[in-house]
């Protein structure tokens, strides 16, 4: 194992929190998933449809084309959001399983970590930037129009509940978090020649720095992001984010069962 230059040193505080967060993710996926197989039980009995899989996986999980057919800024709303949150779980996901299981010196760990030969990392690091700043950016669109709509305008159609409150807020503040991390990280000097890769942090970056934040408080908003972060993963099972992951299910068993 070894650190991302991207993130602060792994603590034992660290993995007790992400264990505990991860049992109690999985009681919450089992009770879930259990209820939700008892509904979708017939659905289940039927041979798969591959095609009509592919093509509701792709036209209605991916592009959500049934809601674009309804609004447009409903679907530019689910899409940034949908899209924005798998984008930025996809690279914590792939930041994390390579720092553990994928040995320092070989060549992808050279490109993605920090090595003897380049202390920020290779060509696959700056595509993480722009990767986490493109979708981060997506999300933070998303939660804009969704709050506005149940806040502001208080359209009629919507019910908000307390799940939903909670929901937005727990993802608006990881996203406002996580972009001024970056932010503080690329305050340091030592990332002057890479800034420009992530086109948000770097903008922040300089308002930080015209307002007197530095580097030196970058640890600190880690573990608050961190914390935030994982508190909100144990929460998704009993979330209206739940239905970000059990939504695509649904919709190709449906589009296999009707084919």
């Amino acid at each position: 194992m070894y650190d991302n230059y991207l993130y602060f040193p792994a603590t034992a505080a660290l993995y007790t929190l992400s264990v505990v967060t991860v049992l109690v993710l999985l009681a919450g996926v089992i009770a879930s998933t259990t209820l939700w197989m008892k509904g979708k039980a017939p659905s289940l009995h039927h041979p798969l449809n591959a095609p009509a899989i592919i093509k509701a996986f792709v036209l209605e999980c991916l592009l959500q084309v049934q809601i674009l057919r309804i609004s447009v800024v409903r679907w530019l709303m689910h899409f940034c959001i949908f899209i924005g949150f798998l984008g930025l779980f996809a690279q914590t996901a792939l930041m994390a399983f390579m720092s553990h299981f994928v040995p320092p010196d070989t060549f992808i760990a050279k490109t993605f970590f920090v090595s003897p030969e380049s202390r920020l990392g290779g060509a696959g690091a700056r595509v993480l930037d722009m990767w986490g700043d493109v979708f981060g950016l997506l999300l933070l669109i998303g939660l804009a129009i969704a709050i506005i709509r149940r806040y502001v305008l208080r359209l009629p159609q919507l019910e908000t509940l307390l799940k939903d409150t909670l929901s937005l807020t727990f993802l608006t503040v990881i996203a406002l978090t996580g972009f001024l991390c970056e932010g503080l990280r690329l305050t340091d000097p030592a990332y002057a020649d890479v800034a420009r890769y992530s086109f948000v942090g770097n903008l922040l970056a300089a308002l930080l720095k015209n307002i007197g934040w530095s580097a030196a408080s970058y640890q600190a908003w880690v573990w608050t992001h961190a914390v935030i972060s994982l508190a909100f993963c144990a929460y998704i099972p009993f979330s209206k984010a739940w239905h970000i992951f059990v939504s695509p299910l649904e919709i190709v068993l449906d589009a296999s069962e009707r084919a």
